[in-house]
């Protein structure tokens, strides 16, 4: 064999050589990044990163008319709820009375609401008139303006009265949207939980086919999540003006522990499949006795409680186009109702029916908009009936129908030059309150 024989054959070793050395890196490569995307602390950011997008999805799919910030609507309500069970009781036990004179007050009311919001002036303007049978019932008015936020309650006031300072608008500028400021802080508030997640809230294990990825929060640890959450959103510039314009306390807002005592742990199970970590199931436990699973089934959602370890309810979710059937059923399967979600841009129609034992429970709502001119006006109509029936007799029969004009009107003239301050009143803002409701809520039941 002469040299140049023995050279190729050497370097046709090394060539083989350094291709199993490549693979073999590839491998040792891909198993560190399969290791990575199956490991507990990317499955658990996962899952908060997919909640965010989620819930930033839904907002996307919110009605975009033009005038979501700068608008004027008038709306006007009206009620009709009927019992004739509850009517008869009355004529037999006094103590119905009450009840049967409620549904009867409240269809014989009118409430005339207008809201007014003009984001380049900083104003904010909701007033409330409601009559029944004709006669004055309810007259309440809010408004922000330079700032400052006052109200009126008929028969409490007799001139608006100055709340001081409302930073709601501070939220708010000529370059963004409410819907723009939620989706922001919907982001933040994701990547705070993802940052927040200590190794410790972390566990995996392995049941059946899966890899079962476990975050457990204790009410302490649910408390100090959420702090840190607020920290963060309290650190950022952005996200600490919008939730200021929300609530002008926001920078005091603190959770404690005692404020979540009863809860009790909360445990997010994440199960994944044990070859390639894709995520098929979720349970959420709270407490000892009461969890919820989400997972995929065929071409369904399903989604059951889980109590004392063994399914009570259970939804089968089908979505297909616009619309969303979804089917309730108890423990062992027995079909319970159905609801009907159907939603385009301009029309929305919801419809339950739910059956137990002899109880009836019949919903149905209707929200639509027509006569559309984007950024100019549009009207609108919402309609909601109720219907419960038991033992073939009809308990609750009713409907709420609010018919609103919605316009890009942002005129409001409210003379508050005779306000007064709130601390100069005799009871506070709630005491006030408390006092007018009441004497409304008598009104209806009498």
């Amino acid at each position: 064999m002469d040299n140049k024989e023995e050279y190729g054959k050497k370097k046709s070793k090394k060539k083989i050589i350094v291709i199993f050395g490549i693979i073999g890196m590839i491998l040792l490569a891909g198993g560190g990044i399969l290791s990575y995307l199956t490991s507990k602390t990317f499955v658990a950011t996962t899952v908060v990163k997919n909640l965010t997008e989620n819930a930033i999805k839904v907002m996307a799919q919110r009605e975009e008319t033009g005038l979501e910030d700068n608008y004027k609507t008038v709306s006007n309500v009206k009620i009709n709820i009927q019992s004739d069970y509850y009517q008869s009781l009355a004529t037999i036990d006094p103590t119905y009375a009450t009840i049967a004179n409620l549904f009867r007050n409240l269809s014989n009311t009118d409430s005339n609401i207008t809201t007014v919001q003009d984001k380049e002036n900083k104003k904010l303007f909701v007033s409330l008139n409601t009559t029944l049978q004709t006669q004055p019932l309810m007259n309440m008015k809010y408004l922000v303006e330079d700032a400052t936020e006052y109200y009126y309650i008929d028969g409490v006031s007799s001139t608006y009265i100055n709340n001081g300072n409302n930073n709601y608008f501070e939220s708010l500028n000529s370059t963004t949207t409410t819907n723009e400021n939620i989706t922001y802080i919907i982001e933040k508030i994701g990547e705070s939980v993802s940052n927040n997640l200590k190794d410790e809230y972390l566990s995996e294990s392995y049941e059946k086919d899966y890899k079962k990825i476990t975050i457990t929060l204790t009410e302490s640890d649910l408390a100090e999540l959420i702090n840190n959450v607020l920290d963060d959103l309290k650190k950022d510039s952005k996200a600490n003006q919008i939730m200021t314009g929300y609530n002008q306390d926001f920078a005091k807002q603190k959770v404690s522990k005692e404020q979540l005592t009863g809860l009790g742990t909360l445990q997010l199970h994440i199960y994944t499949n044990k070859i390639y970590g894709a995520i098929e199931r979720y349970e959420l436990e709270i407490g000892e006795d009461t969890a919820f699973a989400y997972y995929k089934e065929a071409d369904k959602n399903i989604l059951e409680l889980i109590e004392s370890g063994k399914v009570s309810a259970r939804l089968e979710i089908a979505t297909q186009g616009e619309k969303t059937d979804v089917s309730i059923k108890d423990g062992n399967g027995n079909v319970l109702g159905t609801i009907s979600v159907s939603t385009t841009s301009t029309n929305q129609d919801i419809i339950m029916n739910i059956t137990e034992e002899d109880t009836s429970l019949d919903i149905t709502y209707n929200k639509k908009i027509t006569n559309l001119q984007k950024g100019k006006s549009y009207d609108s109509t919402t309609t909601m009936s109720m219907k419960i029936a038991s033992s073939n007799t009809t308990l609750i029969d009713g409907t709420i129908t609010v018919t609103s004009t919605t316009t890009n009107d942002t005129t409001i003239s409210e003379d508050v030059s005779n306000s007064v301050l709130a601390s100069t009143m005799t009871g506070t803002e709630q005491e006030l309150l408390n006092q007018k409701l009441t004497t409304v809520f008598t009104q209806l039941m009498s």
